[in-house]
């Protein structure tokens, strides 16, 4: 079998959730992982947008996506950004929380 891939690929098999808008996420499983490349699976995947932000729990690691491909329960999509979640530290001058 000939392998398309640009990358290798790395298995995650980790909890994540996708923003669908403002107001709603879907929880999902990230299966695996390359440079530029993620699969994710849901029961809702025909509710998910072309472009959309996933949420990876294990690491704390948000990603923006765009929807390559689709399956009934699955998404491969391109990863456009990563950025680490800072924890809100409480800033000791101010008596306030910054990120």
């Amino acid at each position: 079998m000939f392998e398309r891939r640009r990358a290798p690929r790395t298995i995650l098999n980790e909890t994540g959730s996708i923003s669908v808008d403002e107001h709603r996420s879907l929880p999902c499983i990230v299966y695996d992982r390359s440079v530029g490349g993620i699969r994710i699976a849901l029961p809702e995947a025909e509710m998910v947008p072309d472009r959309f932000v996933l949420s990876i729990d294990a690491n704390n690691e948000i990603l923006v996506c765009q929807a390559v491909w689709r399956g009934r329960e699955e998404i491969g999509a391109a990863t456009e950004t990563s950025a680490p979640v800072r924890p809100i530290m409480p800033d000791s001058r101010f008596g306030s929380q910054t990120a």
